[in-house]
């Protein structure tokens, strides 16, 4: 009588591993740092929340008045040798990292024309602003753009970090404890077959 031993194809089941963890690697990693907006902080080895924003031109929630920084996340690479998640709005590195930008004339003209629309003064035919008491009202957000409006060209303004993405000791353990639990799933379904 003869007994066949049969031998697991092991450089097979090594390359679909490695193929299944990049794809859960990136899917998971893009996940992971969009819940940093539902959270409203970070969370690399433990929590860090995002400090609260004073600008009344946010909405309710920081860095969540569209959306659109959290949506722009997404993978550009994902292989066996590495994931790279990134998001290429023009504004994510600033709010990622923190910094400081420099006050710009188009900046100024932005937050005055955001000043007369929320402040609800009118132009004249002329264009000049309306003295009347009556278009005036003075409020969070007009007085927040007023005051950059007259901020010198040149000056510069603090942005606070509001880090959402980044190497978080937490994402790498989730993916060890998921990819042990897929070799012992894999090495169970070989054993089962014989």
């Amino acid at each position: 009588m003869t007994h066949s031993n049969n031998v697991p194809d092991f450089l097979k089941m090594a390359k679909e591993l490695k193929e299944n963890a990049s794809r859960y690697a990136a899917t998971e990693s893009v996940n992971f740092f969009k819940e940093s907006f539902v959270n409203e902080g970070f969370t690399d080895s433990s929590f860090t929340p995002w400090q609260e924003t004073n600008n009344p031109l946010a909405g309710n929630r920081t860095l969540f008045k569209k959306g659109d920084l959290m949506r722009s996340i997404h993978k550009t690479e994902a292989n066996e040798q590495r994931v790279v998640v990134e998001s290429d709005l023009d504004y994510s590195e600033i709010q990622n990292e923190g910094g400081e930008i420099i006050v710009t004339e188009k900046m100024k003209r932005f937050f005055w024309a955001k000043y007369y629309e929320f402040s609800g003064k009118t132009k004249t035919k002329n264009g000049k602003a309306s003295k009347s008491k009556d278009s005036i009202k003075n409020n969070d957000k007009a007085n927040f753009c007023k005051a950059i409006a007259l901020k010198k060209v040149g000056e510069k303004l603090k942005i606070p970090q509001h880090q959402y993405m980044g190497e978080s000791h937490t994402l790498i353990q989730q993916f060890e404890q998921w990819y042990t639990g897929e070799v012992n799933i894999v090495f169970k379904q070989h054993l089962n077959k014989k």
